[in-house]
């Protein structure tokens, strides 16, 4: 189906046991995609194994049984892709996998690559690599370690390690706290027999989303939902958005210390917005015009006048109701540089707001919009977001509101901004080099 007069839409299909089916309307690409969300709740006890679980099925399926095999087959198929990988959103855990390829036209004869590459998609998914009553060890030893190596090397990036460690303290005794990965102790107790039991409750239990985008016929889309995995899906979890409002009693303040040549702050705040509010679209603007572009006055006013860290920028968690702002400095500016990011907050709330400040936000917000709509995979995450929060929007419609929203509604949702926790990473005086930042 085409987009109405260009718009890049998603309709909904079908629900089947749990999972539902969407349609991306866009004539934008020259690939079909298929993404497909399992979703869980963010557990400890099962972060780690969820998030192994897309790299075991990727090694390959009954029909294709080594990495060797898979690789042709998808080479055959014009290069298509077969992939797979894990995000959070709030306290949401999402198993993601996706199958792309070159739209049928452009093979020789019109093959009908969707059908064969949705087949092994779904041998993927019914089919993975088994052995007596768990995943093939062979597999699962080089996978688990894979994991257990990915989660040590988080520590590498020291920008990203920061804002994880913030949001361990911030969000202390919350299922937030816990990684996407989940943790290297949890991943260590996990073998190819648990792993492969959360596999089945993975396919019996979780809720799923299944999004198919690209020029397929509807035919083609039909058969693909017919075969969908869906027996003795009885037992359906109910996962949904959750956004504490939890108030802020006293201020957490963590100062920790590693060889790196630059300090790290991070500093958490409470929004106390639900992502399913009005006031999520003033928030969003919000947070432009403290920290989301080179306009800013973070970096304006912290970057460029103060000459105080090397980046200062802030970003907001839909899900969890958080906003936090992450900037590089040298550890001697940490209490100069936090005094004057917290001005900038404290700007906002009394009003302290240019036109051209609003303006150069709403302007990026809505580029930022249209720009999603050039990539399959950011439109998928749009939708999915959309469904999440069952808001309806689509593109046209939240660049208009957004447009929409005032000064007053962005200082009126400024007030309910708490700071949380300041995290502090700094330089431990054993520093060896800029590779250390």
């Amino acid at each position: 189906m085409a987009s109405p007069a260009g718009k890049t839409t998603a309709e909904k299909l079908a629900v089947k046991n749990g999972i539902t089916f969407y349609r991306i309307n866009s004539d934008k690409f020259k690939t079909t995609r298929v993404d497909l969300f399992f979703v869980d709740r963010l557990q400890k006890e099962r972060a780690s194994g969820n998030a192994l679980l897309p790299a075991m099925m990727k090694r390959g399926c009954k029909s294709f049984p080594s990495v060797k095999e898979l690789e042709l087959e998808l080479e055959r198929l014009y290069g298509a892709d077969l992939d797979g990988g894990i995000i959070k959103k709030g306290e949401m855990q999402f198993i993601g996998f996706h199958m792309s390829h070159i739209n049928d036209k452009y093979t020789f004869g019109n093959e009908k690559l969707f059908d064969e590459c949705s087949k092994l998609l779904l041998c993927m998914l019914e089919n993975p690599l088994v052995e007596e009553d768990g995943f093939k060890r062979s597999l699962f030893a080089q996978e688990r370690d894979n994991l257990v190596n990915y989660i040590r090397s988080r520590v590498n990036d020291k920008m990203r390690f920061s804002f994880s460690r913030c949001i361990e303290e911030m969000c202390a005794g919350e299922p937030y706290a816990i990684p996407e990965d989940g943790t290297e102790e949890d991943a260590l107790l996990l073998t190819p027999q648990n792993t492969y039991a959360l596999y089945g409750e993975m396919m019996k239990t979780y809720p799923a989303y299944v999004y198919i985008s690209g020029q397929v016929d509807d035919a083609s889309v039909q058969r693909f939902i017919d075969a969908f995995p869906v027996s003795g899906r009885d037992g359906i979890k109910k996962v949904e958005p959750v956004c504490a409002q939890k108030e802020v009693i006293d201020v957490k303040r963590v100062d920790e210390s590693m060889e790196i040549s630059q300090g790290k702050l991070c500093m958490g705040f409470r929004t106390h917005v639900e992502p399913t509010s009005p006031d999520y679209f003033p928030l969003v603007v919000l947070n432009g015009i403290l920290g989301g572009d080179p306009h800013s006055k973070l970096f304006q006013n912290v970057r460029e006048k103060a000459s105080l860290a090397y980046y200062a920028q802030s970003v907001i968690e839909k899900y969890k109701g958080l906003l936090v702002i992450m900037s590089g400095i040298e550890a001697s500016n940490r209490n100069k540089a936090e005094e004057i990011i917290l001005k900038q907050v404290e700007d906002i709330k009394k009003g302290s707001i240019s036109q051209d400040e609003i303006k150069a936000t709403l302007s990026s917000l809505e580029t930022g919009m249209k720009s999603m709509q050039d990539s399959q995979g950011a439109i998928v995450d749009f939708f999915m977001s959309q469904h999440l929060t069952e808001s309806g929007e689509d593109f046209e419609s939240m660049i208009e509101k957004f447009k929409a929203v005032t000064i007053d509604e962005v200082v009126r949702v400024a007030q309910k901004v708490q700071l949380d926790t300041v995290y502090f990473l700094k330089p431990n005086g054993n520093n060896s080099g800029e590779g250390a930042k």
